[in-house]
């Protein structure tokens, strides 16, 4: 009597399983649940994670714009010391966007306008420059668990005390954007509709 091939079966709770399809698992080495299981126990890297989670849905905001003819195209570049997207409007002209998720905790919405770390011998790169991008696009996700956005002109943003052509650390997001109204001494600078500040 010959042998019965097993049937496959579910993995159960708590098991693994060793598929390696996508290019991230054969970059790695390392299935999805292996990758998520190393994520859910470093917390660096799920900040990290949640940086680039907020560009990704950044780019498929993006790509509906580009769908609508609202803008012409964009590129989503990482690169250190660059905008995280250079779009290009129907009248040819561009806007850089930077992406930020706000901080956790605390009675206000916060985002940090800081790079994590300066350059050797430079203090002052680790800050931003006002020219340095467009647009803020500060992701609420740490705050309200979506991932939505708030947009701002970089020119709008408060500065440095010591150095005005440079962005002070921290920025207050308005939680009521496009009222025209400064709410508990947050600038009404702060916009709900990225096509707001292209137009």
């Amino acid at each position: 009597m010959g042998d019965v091939p097993r049937r496959p079966r579910d993995p159960g709770p708590g098991e693994r399983t060793n598929t390696i399809g996508h290019t991230v698992e054969r970059m790695l080495q390392a299935s999805a649940r292996d990758i998520l299981d190393a994520l859910e126990n470093g917390f660096r890297a799920r900040a990290d994670l949640k940086g680039k989670l907020a560009e990704l849905f950044m780019s498929r905001h993006l790509d509906d714009l580009v769908r609508a003819g609202a803008i012409v195209r964009y590129q989503w570049r990482d690169l250190d010391a660059v905008p995280d997207f250079l779009i290009t409007l129907v009248d040819g002209t561009t806007r850089t966007i930077e992406v930020k998720n706000v901080r956790s905790g605390g009675s206000r919405l916060r985002v940090q306008t800081q790079k994590t770390r300066a350059s050797r011998g430079d203090p002052m790169s680790r800050y931003y420059r006002v020219d340095q991008f467009d647009i803020i696009a500060p992701c609420l996700f740490n705050a309200m668990g979506r991932w939505t956005y708030l947009f701002a002109r970089s020119s709008d943003l408060r500065r440095l005390a010591n150095d005005p052509s440079y962005l002070a650390t921290m920025q207050d997001v308005s939680a009521a954007p496009g009222t025209g109204l400064a709410l508990d001494g947050v600038p009404a600078i702060w916009h709900a509709e990225l096509i707001e500040l292209l137009a």
